[in-house]
């Protein structure tokens, strides 16, 4: 093994009450598809090291506490993350390290489309990218434009995610966009 290699990102010991509240902050940011593509400008290869990690802009955390709507950033990104992952019991403990006791969400594939663009039109704004280059660095995911236009006849993911871009910007985080 490389010893500079990310081999997995855990909290330092004394952080877990802070990494609880944050882990689907960070899980979201890191997976959005600007922050793929930001990665995949600084990376050459499949080998992540420290040194790739430091450089990659990861949204800071004051920035998760602004308003969105009705509630902050972080409320908006907690509400989406737990629908889409808490599908089986077996997703209980991170369930409940958000603070949700209940039962696991019924898999729903169409709300599952709308909330990953959620997600996805979110992180393009709190990295201040405007419409045509989100459409830009959307058009740099072919595989997934394939899938989409397979299934959707179009390519869905980017029409949704430019839509919610707007929507949010608006301050409209209940609107279900048909594109």
């Amino acid at each position: 093994m490389r010893l500079n290699t990310l081999p997995l990102l855990l909290p330092d010991e004394g952080y877990e009450t802070e990494y609880m509240s944050s882990a689907p902050l960070i899980l979201s940011n890191l997976s959005s598809i600007v922050f793929d593509y930001i990665s995949r400008q600084k990376i050459q290869g499949t080998h992540m090291t420290w040194y790739n990690v430091e450089q990659l802009p990861v949204i800071a955390p004051e920035t998760f506490e602004q308003l969105l709507g009705k509630n902050t950033v972080a409320e908006f990104i907690k509400e989406q993350v737990l629908h889409l992952t808490y599908t089986a019991w077996d997703m209980q403990p991170f369930a409940k390290d958000m603070g949700y006791d209940g039962e696991p969400f019924i898999w729903d594939e169409e709300d599952r489309i709308h909330r990953m663009a959620k997600l996805d039109a979110l992180f393009f704004n709190l990295y201040e990218i405007n419409e045509d280059d989100a459409d830009y660095i959307l058009s740099t995911f072919p595989i997934v434009k394939r899938h989409d236009e397979e299934k959707h006849g179009r390519y869905l993911t980017r029409d949704l995610i430019l839509a919610y871009m707007r929507a949010l910007k608006a301050g409209d985080t209940e609107v279900i966009v048909s594109v």
